[in-house]
């Protein structure tokens, strides 16, 4: 007979293939020599990071594999990236510089929730 558990809602780490991100946590260590552990979570540029995955993106869809510098993975910074990007905006969002374009703000919104504004401005006007 098995004991019971309530897991339901709750997240299914088993589901994560932790050495799949063995190339992350090399980056993680390369950071950690280069300027200190932890570093990153002092606050990191919501665009200053996006930036640094692009590149990474970038070098590892034209054929790339590793870094010039560091000599590790592109997929290891890219995900290195994207986990400094989700902690960001997670709990740092003292560090979402991204700028608004408001001339394109409408792009951004709901459709549905832009006709029901749209009905507003005109009964308004």
């Amino acid at each position: 007979m098995a004991g019971l558990r309530y897991n339901t809602g709750k997240l299914k780490w088993s589901l994560v293939s932790w050495k799949a991100l063995a190339p992350m946590v090399r980056v993680l260590m390369f950071g950690a020599e280069k300027y200190d552990d932890h570093n990153w979570k002092k606050g990191l540029k919501y665009t200053e990071v996006c930036e640094s995955l692009q590149r990474h993106l970038n070098a590892f869809i034209d054929g790339e594999d590793n870094d010039p510098e560091s000599k590790l993975s592109h997929v290891g910074h890219i995900l290195c990236n994207a986990m400094f990007l989700s902690y960001m905006f997670l709990f740092r969002k003292d560090c979402d510089d991204r700028y608004i374009d408001f001339n394109l703000i409408n792009d951004y919104k709901d459709p549905d929730q832009l006709d029901i504004e749209l009905e507003f401005n005109e009964k308004t006007e």
